[in-house]
């Protein structure tokens, strides 16, 4: 047996306790829970929270101003925000790649996981939500639905308690 197989066998092995409801359910959400944690500590560690709030609110407040302006009609203030723009164009492109640098660095580890519990999951009911989703038909959730509803669920208030939302 080549050592990919063996480690593939090895992680569908260590799945099974998991394989069904409730295990299952509460194995999806501690996982998105501790994935959720890592991605909010490793953002708060790397990203300057402070500067990208400034440039948040400096790009914020050009936008009301140029909104203000279109509005109103005015030509020669719309000229002296068009020259601003490029140097806002620039922030917002700072601003970016500081969120995204994280999620560069997380993607592989994160597609791994994703695929070896995907295929372990399949299309298996490994929740069961008490109303129908609207997308979702049914009340039997998928491994990916579970996935997605616990990510969004927790990945909100984690990032406003690590003080990330720079809006904020």
């Amino acid at each position: 047996m080549d050592p990919i197989a063996a480690i593939w066998e090895s992680c569908m092995e260590a799945l099974k306790p998991y394989s069904s409801i409730p295990n299952s359910t509460v194995f999806i959400l501690a996982l998105a829970l501790l994935l959720s944690l890592i991605t909010n500590l490793a953002n708060r560690l790397l990203v300057d929270v402070q500067k990208m709030r400034r440039l948040s609110k400096e790009v914020a407040a050009w936008r009301e101003e140029f909104d203000r302006a279109r509005k109103s009609g005015d030509k020669q203030l719309m000229a002296k925000l068009a020259k601003k723009q490029q140097s806002i164009m620039k922030l917002q492109s700072k601003m970016m790649w500081d969120r995204m640098k994280i999620s560069f660095i997380f993607i592989i580890p994160f597609w791994i996981i994703w695929i070896v519990l995907s295929n372990f999951f399949g299309s298996s009911t490994v929740a069961k939500s008490p109303f129908t989703i609207p997308w979702i038909l049914g009340n039997d959730l998928s491994f990916a639905a579970w996935y997605i509803l616990c990510s969004f669920a927790i990945s909100l208030p984690l990032s406003r308690l690590f003080g990330l939302n720079p809006e904020d």
